[in-house]
């Protein structure tokens, strides 16, 4: 009995692995460019107030909307009656100038870069500005008010990790004792109060929820439901410092690598054939006959009456060569002279047949094709 094996399909599944290859080459760079970009991104700057990092303000922005607060980012100086609040100061001077004289028509500005030009002037104190601080020996004691400034009334303690000592000059108001100044400096400015903090710690996303650091944020920026919140940045008052590529998004960036990554292995794959060479068909063969009448149908196109006469006296000179055992390059009287001697034929015939003189219009091409095809078939059928 015969045994019916059933194909295995092994090369099928070759072909079929070889074509998925180079897709899943492709998707697996992508993954790879993807988690790299990933884990080399940043958290953002500290105290940005898009960044959901450890030492990022989102949280702080969240927070305000979260008790009924506008927050705008950015956006031009604030509209009268909202609070202005400056995480870091990287104004120019002309924008400085102008932030400046919003206040003093009455705003109000929040401070938390202790090196501000808005901040009083640090206290001499031994240690440096981002060294813990506390009210006492253990910093994990946190900073008290110790202050009768009545936007601070709920806040008992904050914790602050970092925190520089600011000088208390005699018509501003001192919060929060630190070794050599204060936490929280609220000084009047014209018409408006500039409130400094010694340095944004309490308001980053890490430490937004210790102790009362929620509460003292929320007293500062969101005293009153449905208030104007703006976080002062340097390009919303048009002195914008951020080249063109800095202003493009980091996902953008690296959706571009991953498409040019793509591109590239697309590119070499289609470049390379995989697999066994394939056998390619050979051009078709053109039938003797049809050549001869393509050929002379271009130089009827071309009017070229000399070369079909050279080519059909050429043709002549070898038959009558290889019959009549004459060279080829013999000359037209040596070929009619032969051809007289051995054949019967005319020599004058055979002599006009050879001449090299161009026919002048086609009834003489007709008639040299005539004589040429009559004098070779009397030589070959000659005995």
């Amino acid at each position: 009995m015969t045994a019916l094996v059933a194909p295995t399909g092994t090369g099928t599944d070759r072909s079929s692995l070889s074509r998925l290859l180079p897709f899943v080459l492709i998707a697996v760079a992508v993954v790879l460019l993807g988690l790299a970009s990933r884990n080399g991104r940043t958290d953002g700057e500290p105290l940005d107030p898009r960044s959901t990092g450890p030492l990022g303000a989102k949280g702080l922005v969240l927070l305000l909307e979260r008790f009924g607060a506008d927050v705008r980012i950015g956006g031009g100086l604030p509209a009268d009656g909202a609070v202005a609040v400056l995480l870091q100061d990287a104004l120019n001077e002309n924008e400085t100038d102008r932030l400046e004289a919003w206040v003093e028509d009455g705003g109000t500005l929040v401070v938390a870069d202790p090196l501000s030009s808005f901040s009083p002037t640090r206290a001499r104190i031994p240690s440096g500005i981002f060294d813990p601080e506390g009210a006492g020996d253990d910093p994990q004691d946190g900073l008290e008010p110790e202050c009768d400034l009545p936007a601070l009334a709920a806040v008992r303690r904050i914790e602050v990790a970092t925190a520089a000592g600011l000088r208390v000059a005699r018509d501003a108001v001192g919060c929060f004792p630190t070794a050599g100044g204060a936490f929280l400096v609220a000084r009047p400015s014209g018409e408006g109060t500039v409130v400094a903090l010694g340095g944004g710690g309490p308001l980053v996303n890490e430490q937004l929820d210790r102790a009362d650091n929620a509460v003292l944020a929320v007293s500062l920026m969101a005293p009153r439901p449905e208030g104007r919140v703006v976080i002062v940045e340097p390009s919303a008052l048009g002195g914008g410092q951020q080249g063109l590529t800095e202003l493009v998004s980091s996902r953008v960036k690296d959706g571009l690598w991953q498409l040019l990554v793509a591109f590239v292995l697309f590119a070499l794959w289609r470049a390379r054939r995989l697999g066994r060479p394939v056998d390619e068909s050979q051009p078709v063969q053109i039938a003797g006959s049809e050549l001869v009448v393509a050929v002379g149908n271009l130089l009827q196109q071309g009017r070229r009456r000399d070369a079909a006469a050279r080519m059909m006296q050429a043709s002549l000179r070898r038959t009558l060569s290889e019959r009549l055992g004459v060279p080829p390059d013999a000359s037209a009287t040596d070929f009619a002279s032969a051809a007289a001697a051995r054949t019967g034929l005319d020599a004058a015939d055979v002599a006009a047949a050879l001449d090299e003189h161009p026919p002048q219009d086609d009834a003489a091409l007709v008639a040299l094709a005539c004589s040429v095809e009559s004098l070779r078939n009397e030589v070959t059928h000659a005995r």
